[in-house]
């Protein structure tokens, strides 16, 4: 071998292993100038503590109910009118969106006013995987999410019922479906390891 292909075997092998060491050393502090997500990360994140409650039909949500699963929640201080409506809607999609991870995402609707019989009904009719929990327990709950001067919030909960990210109104459901398309990949590659 001569030397200018000794140099090119070493440029194109040794030279990207020097720089990914560099990248990480005391020496050169790198970060990626912005992230990829959409909401706002939660940090740290808010375990989810609430006594159990119980939802509009009377079944139990409590910490081990939200366990193994995504959820997106809606949090609503004001009674749920069309433009809520239409969030739970775009919510419904954002969930079947994501295909053979469909099972593994819940809904979680928390409504502070007492929920009308047939405002119960509009919902269940958008999906039958909704958790609606209202009046009281509604309330007992909001506590746990950052406060906010919003009339909604949307929210994404982890497997471990952790609260990791928080939507603004005005951000589209498209960028909450790329973020969660994004955690349910790195959460599958991670238990694939």
């Amino acid at each position: 071998m001569n030397k200018k292909t000794i140099l090119l075997v070493f440029a194109m092998f040794g030279l990207p292993v020097v720089l990914a060491t560099l990248m990480h050393s005391q020496w050169l502090d790198w970060r990626p100038a912005e992230t990829r997500n959409h909401g706002t990360l939660i940090r740290p994140v808010i375990e989810w503590t609430a006594e159990e409650v119980v939802d509009v039909s009377g079944q139990p949500v409590g910490r081990e109910q939200l366990l193994n699963r995504w959820f997106l929640v809606f949090h609503t201080p004001e009674l749920c009118g069309e433009e809520c409506l239409d969030t739970l809607y775009w919510m419904r999609q954002i969930r079947l969106s994501q295909d053979r991870h469909v099972p593994d995402i819940g809904l979680l609707l928390i409504h502070e006013p007492e929920m009308p019989e047939e405002l119960v009904s509009e919902v269940q009719a958008l999906s039958d995987a909704f958790i609606m929990v209202d009046g009281s327990d509604a309330r007992a709950l909001a506590q746990l999410f950052p406060s906010t001067t919003q009339t909604g919030t949307r929210y994404i909960l982890d497997p471990m019922a952790n609260i990791i990210m928080s939507y603004e109104n005005e951000q589209s459901p498209n960028e909450i479906r790329k973020d969660l398309g994004r955690l349910l990949t790195w959460t599958q590659s991670q238990s694939s390891m």
